[in-house]
């Protein structure tokens, strides 16, 4: 077993810092927001993996409190950022996880279909902010990666984002959702 970088507190302090800035931001414009948390005792809220699924090295995650369903941020150990969310997935599962996918490759797949698409997207530079990891969802087979880039405004309306749909196992985008949070398939349209 090799020795992690950060220690349990470290890897809570940052999530703990993402949340609150995170909490911050949305209750900005949006005051009925409830905010995030997470719990302090880090034998409930925080664990080591020393090999983790779709990352190089190992993880931290971090639980934040339950709300609707399981909500959990990925600390990379290696580069001590926050690398992505899984949402609705029990921790306990985490470490029967194995996907084809590695970070890494999902935003090679997305710059590529932003190029291919004329999407203008750009992707948050803290990638936590950006990836999800999901076991199902819906009209995909098997696990499940979203990538939010922010987009140009549209004339037309709708928000400033797209989201990226991805299927694990085929490794590629299934469809996206438009800014105004339509599912479109713009890789499709040409046939």
């Amino acid at each position: 077993m090799t020795n992690p970088k950060l220690s349990a507190s470290q890897a809570l302090s940052i999530a703990q810092e993402y949340i609150n800035e995170r909490n911050k931001h949305i209750m900005g414009y949006n005051k009925h927001y409830i905010p995030s948390t997470i719990d302090s005792d880090i034998d409930k809220s925080v664990q080591y993996y020393e090999d983790f699924f779709a990352l190089t090295g190992g993880a931290w995650v971090v639980e934040l409190d339950f709300r609707d369903f399981e909500e959990l941020l990925v600390v990379s150990d290696e580069h001590k950022v926050i690398s992505f969310w899984i949402l609705g997935i029990d921790r306990n599962k985490v470490s029967e996880i194995n996907t084809k996918l590695t970070t890494y490759k999902l935003l090679q797949i997305a710059q590529s279909y932003n190029d291919e698409n004329h999407l203008e997207g750009v992707i948050n530079p803290n990638h936590g902010e950006s990836i999800f990891f999901y076991e199902k969802f819906e009209h995909v087979e098997g696990y499940s990666w979203i990538i939010n880039m922010i987009v140009p405004p549209s004339p037309y309306g709708g928000g400033d984002m797209v989201s990226l749909v991805f299927s694990d196992e085929k490794a590629c985008v299934e469809y996206m959702f438009d800014p105004s949070g339509y599912p479109i398939a713009p890789h499709l349209e040409d046939d």
